[in-house]
């Protein structure tokens, strides 16, 4: 019996020792589970955010760049009228007219080399008080920089006049002889900066911020709370900018004592740095409550491990979590992807589509099931697959972190189209390649007022002609046209009005003006679809006649004087009449340059002038 007892006894310690070895052997393994858990959704969230903030960062920096740009476009272009017409510059037309988009800026200045406003936008409210400029910093920047025609940031200024703070964007001003001729600024609201965080959902702690390397803060926005100006060079994004160009960093505490996730990136060509940063407290908000959630499971089943079935149930009830928390994570990424304003696309490495959101199909005219599994290649225009290939070595390779580039595409309906797409390579943890990750941005707007300035500059404004710039462009064309082809020949005219300031004298510069539009006309009536004519300034007019012999350039030159002679311009019931002395020189395949035939026929002209006018010469070597 005693044995017996003992040998209950000792199986009862026995079965004792063993459900407290296995329930302290499971209790630890729960508490490991769940910290190493914690610590991986920790990791994953933060790299989740990341992620996040990277692609913000690379969108808010585009969007920057291409601000800038803009601006910069306007300054460039206003600077090139201001050359031309001087103070009879119409900058109120320009934004009526739409050539210039006035809701790009707040004030549009030209500045004297005084410092003294002699043109804006604000018309002559701006010079009421005859404020000078001279000591405003975009003004010293550009006088001391004699050699230098740079696009000026400064910093944050209080308008004189309108009261309100503003950022000064600026140009120098060239004379004819090179020297300082004043400064052509535009002012933009520093709140102009962040309107991105309007499209970005970074929470009500996030933050956009546009610094300036030389450590004065442009804009900074978080929630509705702007800030600008301040002295920024101590802050920890100027600090890891000086490490590297672009990067991630953590913040602690920063200006107003949040801790942030930041993404930043250093504009190229601008010395300006773009952040995006996400709250800590909001990013690891969900964690957090999950986190406790958690350790409150897993001491009350270290208190009430009873039975295996329990802990199955808790081991099942938290995958059950984990799958929903994944979903929930998967849902916010699908949603941002969908509802982005621009392309987004993955590739393999083998440039075949991954994933795509809706924008980047309608950009192209697919369906998204149409572009699946299909190489990028097959809608990329054919002349620009080589750079593509070129971009995808340097990412592949690290030497850039992304590319940015302008390229074509073909529609589905044969159409091409015009984007700006930023390519980066996302890699594994062990720096391993996953994915190419595309943004892409239809242009094809801004190409098209490209285009349109492209033209403006290349047109005399008066007649409608073809200016100076684009005769010599179109003369050195069919100079080398002749070189590679030594049987074909040109022939050039230079056209001057005889006694045309008589006309402006007599009859006023309307009435000038009314006359060479329609010589322009005659011209334009008399040559061939083939031929080439430019106002080259005042009452002087070039042809280039492609084809022509000289015996044929002549008969066609006397043929347009006496034409001219015929015509009468009326101009308020005034009959005026004019005449024309014109010079013929041959274009030479054997000439240096192209306007060597021009100064020959410069020189015809001027014998005709010598002769009497109302003639036509040609040079004796080509008679």
């Amino acid at each position: 019996m005693r044995s017996m007892i003992r040998q209950w006894l000792a199986v009862h310690s026995g079965l004792n020792i063993a459900i407290a070895l296995f329930s302290a052997a499971l209790i630890g393994a729960l508490w490991t589970v769940v910290i190493v858990e914690q610590r991986a959704e920790r990791a994953s969230v933060i790299a989740e955010a990341v992620k996040q903030n990277t692609n913000l960062a690379v969108a808010y920096e585009e969007h920057i760049v291409r601000t800038l740009k803009g601006l910069d476009g306007v300054l460039l272009f206003m600077r090139h009228e201001y050359q031309r017409l001087g103070r009879q510059m119409d900058i109120a037309g320009y934004i009526k007219d739409g050539i210039i988009d006035g809701r790009l800026f707040n004030v549009l200045s030209v500045i004297d080399e005084h410092g003294y406003i002699v043109i804006s936008n604000k018309g002559e409210e701006s010079r009421a008080e005859n404020f000078n400029h001279a000591n405003q910093g975009f003004f010293r920047e550009h006088q001391l920089r004699r050699n230098q025609d740079t696009f000026y940031i400064d910093k944050p200024v209080l308008g004189r006049i309108s009261d309100v703070w503003q950022v000064p964007m600026s140009r120098r001003i060239i004379k004819p002889d090179g020297s300082f001729g004043g400064v052509i600024v535009l002012s933009v609201e520093p709140g102009y900066f962040t309107r991105f965080y309007q499209k970005a959902e970074i929470g009500s702690q996030g933050a956009v911020v546009l610094a300036g390397l030389d450590g004065v803060l442009r804009a900074r926005r978080v929630g509705s709370k702007l800030t600008f100006g301040e002295d920024y060079s101590k802050s920890s994004l100027l600090q890891e900018q000086a490490k590297a160009a672009i990067g991630d960093f953590v913040s602690r505490g920063g200006v107003d004592g949040v801790s942030r996730f930041f993404s930043y990136r250093t504009l190229p060509g601008y010395p300006l740095v773009v952040a995006v940063g996400a709250g800590q407290d909001e990013v690891l908000a969900d964690f957090a409550r999950k986190g406790r959630r958690d350790s409150a499971l897993a001491m009350l089943f270290s208190v009430v491990v009873t039975a295996f079935a329990g802990v199955l149930m808790g081991t099942l009830a938290r995958q059950r979590r984990a799958g929903i928390a994944l979903a929930t994570s998967e849902a916010r990424f699908r949603a941002a992807f969908e509802q982005a304003a621009i392309g987004i696309v993955h590739t393999s490495m083998d440039r075949r589509y991954l994933q795509l959101n809706q924008k980047y199909c309608d950009m192209l005219g697919y369906t998204r099931d149409e572009l699946l599994g299909q190489s990028a290649d097959s809608v990329t225009y054919a002349e620009d697959r080589e750079d593509s290939s070129h971009h995808r070595q340097q990412l592949v390779s690290g030497n850039k972190g992304s590319v940015s580039a302008e390229k074509r595409y073909v529609r589905k309906d044969g159409k091409l189209i015009w984007v700006n797409r930023t390519v980066s390579l996302v890699r594994d943890h062990a720096g391993q390649p996953l994915y190419f990750l595309h943004l892409v941005e239809d242009i094809m707007e801004r190409k098209r007022l490209e285009a349109e300035l492209r033209e403006l500059a290349a047109t005399d404004m008066l007649t409608g002609l073809p200016n100076r710039r684009a005769f010599i462009a179109r003369l050195e064309e069919e100079h080398a046209r002749l070189k590679r082809f030594d049987a074909q020949q040109a022939a050039v005219l230079m056209l001057d009005l005889d006694f045309f300031k008589r006309i402006n004298d007599t009859h006023g510069h309307p009435a000038g003006d009314a006359v060479l539009r329609r010589i322009a006309e005659v011209i334009n009536e008399q040559i061939r679809q083939i031929d080439f004519c430019s106002r080259l300034g005042g009452e002087e007019f070039a042809m280039l006649l492609a084809g022509a012999a000289p015996v044929a350039a002549l008969e066609f030159a006397e043929r347009l004087r006496r034409k001219i002679a015929e015509i009468v311009v009326m101009y308020e019931d005034k009959s005026i009449r004019v005449t024309a002395s014109i010079g013929v020189a041959a274009l030479r395949a054997a000439d240096d340059s192209a306007d060597a035939s021009l100064l020959r026929a410069d020189r015809a002209l001027y014998k005709a002038k010598e002769t009497g006018r109302d003639r036509v010469e040609i040079t004796a070597s080509e008679a």
